[in-house]
């Protein structure tokens, strides 16, 4: 969660989309935001309200996020906690155990982990919560302004704009593989999609695909696996 009462915004920082960017660029105007201090980092709506909104800020703040292609946020998601199964105790206990299992195996991950998992509510699975958790409320968008992770740097000029502020150089932090210059909607990770992987992410995310345009794409279109 990143909040500026200077400037009178809330970032519901939706994992893995562009987030580490967004919050340096946002940096020099917040008051409470990472290092994470009296607020989780990633906060739904639904959350914020019932345990963190004593001040009132959501009713008269600028409230917004970032959004991105749910195959590419499920591939960068499932990075995400491979690597935090080896920094931090709390992850190496929960996932490690999981990693020493399957190894470096994307679609296994989805297929016996992901789907059971309570992706809306558990904090180890915090990085594969459908991105409406925080953008919708009681099935109604609940945000003043969303941007999109494939434009960003377009997209955090228009923020700025917004909030009234002024950005300096713009970083791109953890960002593994730059999107197309030419096609920025692009996808970067599709060959690491099976057939079964891409049925089950349009199955998790229909309501993802449904209420930021993005299309979803033929399972049939992808290898089956044995």
């Amino acid at each position: 969660m990143v909040i500026s009462d200077r400037y009178k915004y809330l970032y519901f920082v939706t994992p893995k989309c562009g987030s580490a960017t967004v919050r340096h660029a946002l940096a020099p105007f917040t008051d409470i935001g990472y290092p994470v201090s009296n607020f989780e980092e990633h906060v739904t709506i639904r959350k914020f309200l019932a345990i963190y909104d004593d001040a009132g800020r959501y009713a008269d703040y600028f409230k917004f996020t970032f959004v991105r292609n749910p195959y590419d946020r499920l591939y960068s998601s499932y990075r995400q906690d491979m690597r935090a199964s080896t920094r931090w105790k709390h992850w190496i206990a929960a996932k490690k155990p999981i990693f020493d299992v399957i190894g470096d195996d994307f679609p296994r991950y989805l297929m016996q982990y992901v789907a059971c998992a309570d992706i809306r509510n558990a904090w180890d699975w915090i990085s594969f919560c459908p991105m409406v958790e925080f953008t919708h409320l009681n099935g109604k968008p609940a945000l003043d302004w969303i941007g999109r992770t494939e434009t960003l740097d377009h997209d955090l000029r228009t923020l700025a704009g917004n909030l009234g502020i002024v950005l300096g150089d713009v970083r791109n932090l953890n960002v593994n593989v730059l999107p197309d210059a030419e096609n920025p909607e692009k996808l970067k990770y599709l060959n690491c999609y099976t057939h079964d992987t891409v049925a089950l992410v349009n199955d998790l995310y229909g309501v993802d695909f449904e209420a930021f345009g993005y299309p979803m794409l033929d399972p049939r279109d992808f290898p089956k696996t044995a």
